[in-house]
């Protein structure tokens, strides 16, 4: 087949779309497809490109808003069509980017069918303006491309739930949980672990958390910071870009900050921790709970978004997004931890056994094929 890949960034940006979409494209590629990966290249963290990505120029300022919206200029969006000619099938990832618009607009000039991914439904952003231009969004553009698109797939129960109501579509939506390099991220062994957290400066007698994410509202930080003063017998270490929020201004003295870094170093960071903390909503199943779980390290996660795999409700930890609330979940998360030594072992098997990247290509390689015949 020859695939258009298309998402909002290179896995340069730092994020769980682009992560799933790399993945994606060299599972593609082993399988024998022709892949053309389309997605932003931004300042500052240009893509490597391979022979076979389109990378597209995009101004990428809203960002510092707290809102990840790259805009394509003019001369990008007139190579979409030749892109879209050259394919004969897309799959996109998420129905707002403007770079997604252009290129599902070309596919129906095109004639060519449509997998659209989607992996988050509405953000519960603190500023009304925000929410008020995203329930619109959804309302007219969302609506139109996912209702149009030849095949909705979506990666977790709850952002599916979300959008069923809201949304006709031209056929029952498929859910494929995102997969993660199972090969890079498994558990360390006692002692590896214990020279990891030697390696990054963590104790043995203290507790280790660990946030990973952009440093932005709609990832939960407003409640990050008042839980981690409530915490004081804890460790933090919170890794990511500044965006709206800038954790480094914070002063807190059981917390440091750490900029984004390459998967085989996050995995130490992954491995060293006691629980890794995601207070946001509105996602589906973040990819960095997945790689923590995958090495053995637990998930502390709102009730909204964990209610998407209902199945991991035995290995996964829950709050509500309150700060009261947050702190009762981190204490009992940690003693669950102390008293029960397979705890870690049993969260590694049940991330290895949901998701292999192999399996998550096998699964949208049907879908596409479908699409075609």
């Amino acid at each position: 087949m020859r695939i258009l890949l298309v998402s909002n960034y290179y896995p340069e940006h730092v994020g769980g779309i682009e992560t799933v979409a790399s993945s994606l494209a060299l599972g593609y590629r082993k399988r024998g497809h022709e892949v053309r990966w389309m997605a932003g290249d931004i300042a500052g963290a240009r893509h490597a490109a391979s022979a076979d990505d389109a990378p597209v120029r995009v101004w990428n300022a809203i960002e510092r808003l707290g809102f990840p919206y790259p805009l394509p200029g003019p001369a990008a969006m007139r190579r979409v069509g030749w892109h879209v000619a050259w394919s004969e099938v897309v799959h996109m990832h998420d129905c707002l980017y403007a770079l997604n618009v252009a290129v599902f607009s070309a596919s129906r000039r095109r004639r060519r069918p449509v997998l659209l991914t989607q992996h988050v439904a509405k953000v519960p952003y603190p500023n009304p303006i925000l929410r008020g231009l995203q329930s619109a969004a959804y309302a007219t553009i969302g609506r139109n491309v996912l209702s149009q698109a030849e095949e909705v797939v979506f990666v977790s129960d709850y952002v599916r739930r979300w959008f069923e109501p809201r949304v006709r579509f031209r056929r029952p939506a498929e859910l494929i949980e995102n997969g993660i390099d199972d090969a890079l991220f498994q558990p360390p062994t006692a002692q590896e672990r214990v020279s990891m957290r030697n390696r990054i400066g963590a104790t043995e007698s203290r507790p280790l958390l660990l946030f990973v994410g952009r440093f932005v509202e709609k990832k939960g930080l407003r409640l990050l910071r008042p839980l981690i003063a409530a915490t004081p017998s804890c460790d933090w270490i919170l890794i990511g870009r500044s965006g709206d929020v800038d954790p480094a201004g914070w002063s807190l003295p059981n917390m440091r900050v750490v900029d984004p870094m390459e998967p085989a170093r996050l995995r130490c960071y992954y491995a060293a921790a006691d629980l890794l903390v995601l207070p946001s909503s509105g996602e589906g199943f973040p990819v960095v709970a997945q790689e923590a779980m995958a090495c053995g390290t637990p998930a502390l996660l709102s009730e909204v978004t964990a209610s998407g795999l209902p199945a991991l409700s035995h290995v996964v930890f829950t709050s509500q997004p309150a700060v009261q609330e947050l702190t009762s979940a981190v204490n009992r998360a940690l003693e669950a931890l102390a008293r029960d030594a397979g705890l870690r072992a049993r969260v590694a098997s049940v991330a290895h056994e949901r998701w292999r990247t192999e399996t998550m290509v096998l699964r949208y390689e049907e879908q596409l094929e479908a699409l075609l015949h």
